[in-house]
């Protein structure tokens, strides 16, 4: 009894086995079946050792949750694709896919159209000259003219992969990232989405554009360029943030530093890594400096830490230059116009006198705060409060020798950046 029960159960065992492998492999053939639904028309037919079906009018298929429906079809039995012609129609859960001709392989789950092609996936909408799905990794390539949109933006570019899963795509050559809320720009190479961390970067030559309308009835332009361009969406204000040999330009104002950050809602930029502000005549140096927008114009500069400005005091002595610092500076602007510059802790002022268009000295001045006041882009008359120290230094002393005059911490930049090099790169 026990002999024969012990060589009855690997009879069993096997006989178990074998039933379940073919059931594995019936499920696995079943799986890539595609199951004609509907069809006005159907000839069948041999060709080339393949089997062939045709099939017109109001042709549907289906292969798992995916349906492609068209107006006439070739479907190869052999090698189990399908021609699809005519007013194609994909469905993929919530994803739509049109296309006036297409190719779907079942082994893969994978339709090719490249005669056009529209996708919808109930947030954005995208249009290219051809593209391809797979159903079962929710991943889809485009080429060719792509544009994507959405509510809040415009997505431009010649290549483009959508990974549906993962929420993230990325988009190489000719990008442009129009938004729709605040007409910000974003031109390069290289783009990456992460919707669900709400995260995008650019790279390749990346270059912020908005033009705005000043309330001067103006037009006027923020150009940003960098070699890394990001946007955080996660929080209520959205910021873009530059990084590396980052350049701005804002009608008069030039700028350079590291890494800047634009909250374009705010309307402010914070510049902070060795920055260097231009404005007109005046050149801004500090740990961190912050430009505030108002009306579309400039309304004020503000710089935190080692404040330095200066300013060529005239053109026809181009080695002399007014100059302030302190540790904090703020310049105040009014209709595009240096009105003041103000200087808090341990302020000290160098500005060069003439009479009568001839040099005639200097005059260093120190205190608790100085207020430099200009009218037409000149010097108009300086204010020093609290512990006021000054020095007057006759032009007999400083012909020839004015460097040595600078204040501490002078240094004179010319590498602004230039309009023209922003535009070259998002014609």
């Amino acid at each position: 009894m026990n002999l024969r029960m012990a060589s009855f159960v690997p009879v069993m065992m096997l006989f178990l086995i074998a039933i379940l492998s073919l059931n594995a492999s019936g499920q696995d053939s079943t799986s890539q079946i595609v199951r004609l639904i509907h069809a006005d028309s159907l000839v069948g037919y041999s060709s080339g050792g393949n089997s062939f079906r045709e099939l017109n009018g109001h042709v549907l298929f289906s292969q798992g949750q995916t349906t492609l429906s068209c107006d006439r079809a070739l479907q190869n039995l052999t090698t189990n694709q399908v021609d699809l012609f005519g007013n194609v129609v994909v469905h993929d859960d919530t994803l739509t896919l049109k296309a006036k001709q297409a190719r779907y392989f079942a082994k893969t789950k994978t339709v090719y159209c490249d005669y056009g092609v529209y996708l919808n996936d109930t947030k954005r909408t995208l249009t290219a000259d051809k593209g391809d799905y797979n159903s079962t990794d929710k991943v889809a390539h485009f080429a060719g003219n792509v544009f994507v949109q959405d509510s809040l933006s415009q997505l431009f570019a010649n290549q483009l992969v959508y990974y549906r899963e993962e929420g993230k795509t990325f988009a190489d050559g000719d990008v442009r990232i129009i938004s729709k809320e605040n007409h910000v720009t974003v031109y390069g190479g290289h783009f990456e989405n992460y919707e669900k961390k709400k995260y995008s970067m650019m790279k390749l030559a990346p270059v912020l554009v908005q033009i705005d309308t000043a309330s001067d009835g103006k037009i006027d332009t923020l150009m940003i360029k960098s070699r890394l361009m990001e946007a955080f969406r996660d929080t209520v204000e959205e910021r873009f943030v530059a990084t590396d040999s980052v350049e701005v330009i804002r009608s008069e104002l030039m700028a350079r530093c590291g890494l800047g950050t634009y909250f374009a809602n705010d309307s402010l930029i914070v510049l902070v890594s060795s920055p260097v502000v231009w404005y007109e005549d005046n050149q801004l140096t500090g740990d961190s400096i912050s430009v505030y927008l108002h009306n579309k114009m400039v309304s004020r500069v503000h710089v935190v830490g080692f404040a330095f400005a200066l300013s060529q005091s005239d053109s026809l002595y181009q080695d002399r230059f007014n100059q302030l610092k302190g540790k904090e500076l703020t310049m105040y602007l009014n209709k595009k116009k240096v009105e003041r510059i103000v200087v808090d802790n341990n302020a000290v002022s160098l500005y060069y006198l003439y009479d009568k268009n001839k040099p005639n000295g200097v005059n260093k001045v120190s205190g608790d705060k100085v207020v430099m006041y200009f009218r037409d882009g000149k010097i108009d008359k300086i204010s020093v409060t609290g512990g006021v120290e000054g020095d007057y230094y006759p032009e007999k002393l400083i012909k020839g020798e004015v460097e040595s005059y600078n204040l501490d911490g002078f240094r004179l930049y010319t590498d602004k950046p230039v309009g023209a090099d922003f535009r070259k790169i998002f014609r």
